[in-house]
Parts: C-alpha cells; sequence; structure tokens
C-alpha cells in the first residue's frame, strides 16, 4: 500500500489501532460476538465462528481492522465448506475495505482462488479512501474546521461521517457528524482549544451499524501561550494537505468522476447498505444490459 502524506488514509487500518476511543470495538455493540467469534476461530470451531462474525457485524461500533478481519473470516469460512459463492462475496466485501488482505490457512485450498476472484471483481472500485485536512495549530478559545473527503466511488456505503476531538492533556472531548462527501466541513468547537493542549482529530467514514469503514488522524496543537505565532504557518483556517513529490499530486487519494461507478447501484440494491442485511453489489463482469449481482451480506438469507 502506497504511503500517503499525513492528511491521506486508504482504509486506514494502522491508524485505527492507536486511535481515540470512540467507536472502539472493545465498548462496541458487536464487541462481544467479535471475541466470541475469535476465541471460535482459534480452536478450530469455524461453524460456530460464521454466525457470530455475522453478529458482530450487524450490531455494529467495530473499527476497520475488525470489520476486515470480520469479512476475510467469513470468506474464508464459507471457502473451507465449499460455499463459492458466499466465499467470493464476503472476499468481494473484504477487497473493498483492504485489496490487499491475505488469505489464512483456514480457507482450505480453494480459498486464494476465491480471494483472487473477488480482487478481480472489484478491481474498478479500489479500496476505500479518506483524507482530511487540518491546521497544525490553532489558537486557544477559538473552533477551528477540518474538511473530510471520501473519494466517490464509495460514498454511496458510507451513511455518515463521524468526527472526535480529544485533548489529551485535559481529557476534554468533542464529537461532530457531517453527511458522506467528496468534501465535507466538520467543526472542532472552542472548549476543545485550550492553551497547551494537544488535539487528537479522528475523522471515521461509518456504515450504517457504526462500523468504521476507515479512519483517519491528525494531531492539532495550541500554543502554551494560546495564540499561534505570526508567520509560524498554524492558523484557525482550513489548511492544505502537505504534499511530496510527483506522484503525490497525481494520486492524491480521492476518486471523483461520475457514471455507474460513482453511483450507488454498485453498493445498494434495494436501499441497503454494504455491511446490512441482502446487500447487492455489481462488478461489471457483464455488459449493463446482464446484470451480474452479487451479495456480500453479513446476514444469510
Amino acid at each position: 500500500m502506497r504511503a500517503f502524506p499525513r492528511a491521506v488514509a486508504v482504509a486506514c487500518f494502522v491508524l485505527a489501532t492507536n486511535a481515540a476511543p470512540a467507536y472502539a470495538s472493545e465498548a462496541a455493540a458487536g464487541g462481544p460476538a467479535l471475541r466470541q467469534a475469535r476465541a471460535a476461530w482459534e480452536k478450530g470451531n469455524l461453524d460456530i465462528a460464521e454466525p457470530l462474525y455475522r453478529e458482530a457485524l450487524e450490531k455494529g461500533g467495530l473499527a476497520p481492522a475488525d470489520i476486515l478481519e470480520g469479512y476475510v473470516r467469513l470468506g474464508s469460512i464459507r471457502a473451507s465448506l465449499g460455499k463459492r459463492d458466499q466465499a467470493i462475496a464476503a472476499f468481494r466485501a473484504a477487497s473493498i475495505l483492504d485489496s490487499t488482505f491475505a488469505v489464512p490457512s483456514e480457507a482450505g485450498p480453494k480459498g486464494p482462488a476465491y480471494a483472487a476472484q473477488a480482487k478481480k471483481d472489484t478491481a474498478k472500485i479500489g479500496s476505500i479512501q479518506l483524507a482530511i485536512k487540518a491546521p497544525k495549530e490553532v489558537t486557544s478559545g477559538k473552533s477551528f474546521t477540518v474538511t473530510a473527503s471520501l473519494d466517490g466511488a464509495h460514498i454511496p456505503i458510507v451513511a455518515k461521517l463521524g468526527l472526535i476531538a480529544r485533548d489529551g492533556t485535559s481529557g476534554k472531548e468533542a464529537t461532530a457528524e457531517a453527511k458522506p462527501s467528496d468534501s465535507a466541513e466538520l467543526e472542532v468547537p472552542a472548549e476543545v482549544t485550550m492553551p497547551g493542549a494537544s488535539i487528537l482529530v479522528r475523522v471515521d467514514a461509518l456504515d450504517s451499524h457504526g462500523n468504521r469503514l476507515a479512519s483517519v488522524e491528525e494531531r492539532v496543537r495550541v500554543p502554551e501561550g494560546g495564540v499561534v505565532a505570526a508567520g509560524g504557518g498554524g492558523s484557525n483556517a482550513k489548511s492544505e494537505p502537505s504534499r511530496s513529490g510527483s506522484a503525490a499530486s497525481a494520486d492524491t487519494g480521492v476518486r471523483t468522476g461520475g457514471g455507474f461507478w460513482s453511483s450507488p447501484w454498485p453498493y445498494v440494491i434495494g436501499g441497503v447498505a454494504l455491511a446490512g442485511a441482502g446487500t447487492a453489489v455489481y462488478f461489471g463482469t457483464r455488459p449493463s444490459d446482464q446484470v451480474a449481482v452479487g451479495a456480500p451480506a453479513v446476514r444469510a438469507r
């Protein structure tokens, strides 16, 4: 996976492991089922683990790495049971989150082939990409704005963008929400910007169950004196993301464009989002008059 500048995350599973506590999997509604699913998986009880992973995803609140784990292991269990179509469907959902996922040995001899097919099917969509712009420093007692952008191809599977800002010194915390968009503004209130504060800002792309499909963090500081020095490069205005080299400027991590791939139809048939029940995804493997639909739903119908 390409290492993007600080403002950009591509299905940011590494950052999620050090993230602030909001939407944390341990305290999430799906947390207990996730722990039980992992325990069953470790014991080799795959028939028990499968419904528990589905339950965890449906109850929600999971971190990106946990969602990816759920779909990869659902695909692996189904592959081991010879359920080809269901296995590929789960692997497709995993690939949308992170196309570089590895297939565990529990998937059996057919698992890698099913995963390869799923990755091929989702190649036109790519992995979810989320980016934020935030100032490096702000003046105390003043609010500031964080701009979040989501690639157009994945807007249909995101229910909302959630922001959490937490000062590690005072423990003060604030949250905000916005509709998913290629550019959405979220405001961090003035009560969090105390002198000397070091504010961890995290923006999550959340599904309808509160699962974090992608997360990205930024650190915003408030000088001890409370005022950003003139010419110091910080302000309460929106900042531009840092870039390095021509490759970064050529690929900003944000997909744009219209047409079928940026419409809801690759993800939503009958108004149900990716991680919900009855999801249907069209992967464009046939001409438009012969629509092929696969369902990476977590609930078996």
